[in-house]
């Protein structure tokens, strides 16, 4: 890292990449051209498992305020201008950890894994509502162009869409698609969603390798469906720039670009290369053709969208779980001149380092790709 004045650092310290962790850590990054921060926004003195990050989202429009959702069914609210935590509160309706976080109209949402969704406001200790949205719920998206959307799927979950207007009911329920070539029940298993920029589409990954397109104006069952790869998919993201192109990550480090509109959809377009770990949350920058990813290798990496060039890679120590970008980033911080080599640091049993906790190395080995299956893949 490269040497700053205080006043720089003051600067550099507006972070614009949010990061957290399955240690309970939340990381602030500024990624700045001269130098590049990274910082533990919260006390590491009493993080332990329960307090693991597993789900972030913006709290307002000017993007300065952070939901923070932990393992343990409590979500913290983390100001970025005042870098303070200004508020906290326990969920008490449903099970297991907190996989989903949206914000509307000053009202909070949170969706658990046991399936419900509840939905309260800041200045009521009641909630207003819970909808059970499955028995497993995988994860929740909020639409960008119309807030009051939402969308939910799970294990045995299909495709939820809900009005947080009209909360009572789902107002699109995907069905399953028909059976397979040997007449047996294909099984349901959501992991991501994400809406397209024609406001009607949304694209989700499941576990068993699909991608699938759904137009809920048309029909319930997909209008397009195939599978990718050999393993799982984590997650997926939109292109915002464009109506019918998707970023998906796998579970065995892998990340591509798909385009429903093309001649082959099925095929990616290409494939992002970097990865040693399962890739765990995607953002597709708004206004830049940057692609932000966080994975199980400590990784936080930035990829050009169309180049597929690595831009920028950090090691942050520990699992990551989810990340958060502003949209105000300067597309010039990203230029092959400031590429980060990204070497891994050595293998240690202790550290020295009071902003941090590094995990104990992950058992058994990472399945790499090897360079004839890239080559196969981006024909």
């Amino acid at each position: 890292m490269a040497d700053v004045s205080k006043q720089e650092v003051k600067t550099l310290e507006d972070f614009n990449v949010f990061v957290g962790a399955e240690t309970g850590i939340l990381k602030g990054i500024n990624l700045n051209q001269d130098a590049v921060i990274h910082k533990n926004v919260n006390n590491l003195k009493s993080l332990d498992r329960q307090h693991e990050v597993t789900a972030m989202a913006w709290g307002n429009h000017n993007q300065t305020e952070v939901l923070i959702g932990l393992r343990n069914k409590i979500v913290q609210v983390f100001d970025t201008e005042d870098k303070a935590f200004v508020s906290s509160r326990q969920i008490t309706i449903g099970e297991g950890p907190i996989v989903s976080l949206a914000r509307w109209n000053g009202i909070t949402v949170t969706a658990l894994k046991s399936g419900q969704v509840t939905i309260w406001n800041a200045d009521n200790p009641v909630e207003i509502n819970a909808m059970k949205a499955g028995e497993t719920l995988a994860r929740m998206r909020q639409s960008r162009i119309s807030p009051n959307i939402i969308a939910t799927g799970g294990k045995e979950n299909e495709l939820n869409l809900w009005d947080l207007e009209k909360p009572l009911e789902p107002i699109f329920k995907a069905k399953n698609v028909k059976l397979d070539m040997v007449q047996l029940r294909v099984p349901v298993w959501v992991t991501d969603m994400a809406f397209l920029k024609d406001h009607h589409s949304v694209g989700i990954s499941t576990r068993h390798r699909n991608i699938r397109l759904y137009d809920p104006g048309r029909q319930r069952r997909p209008t397009m469906d195939f599978e990718w790869g050999e393993y799982p998919l984590t997650s997926i993201s939109a292109v915002p720039t464009n109506d019918k192109q998707v970023v998906v990550g796998a579970s065995h480090g892998r990340m591509a670009l798909f385009d429903y509109r093309g001649t082959r959809p099925d095929m990616p377009v290409h494939v992002f290369k970097g990865f040693a770990g399962a890739v765990r949350d995607i953002v597709v920058h708004p206004e830049h053709p940057l692609v932000f990813s966080v994975s199980l290798d400590r990784f936080v990496r930035v990829h050009h969208l169309w180049s597929t060039k690595l831009l920028f890679n950090e090691y942050l120590k520990s699992r990551l779980n989810c990340l958060l970008v502003k949209d105000e980033i300067n597309i010039k911080d990203f230029t092959p001149a400031v590429r980060r080599p990204g070497k891994r640091k050595k293998k240690a049993k202790a550290t020295d380092d009071k902003d941090d906790v590094i995990l104990e190395p992950t058992k058994g080995k990472v399945a790499r790709t090897t360079d004839d299956d890239w080559a196969a893949l981006t024909l």
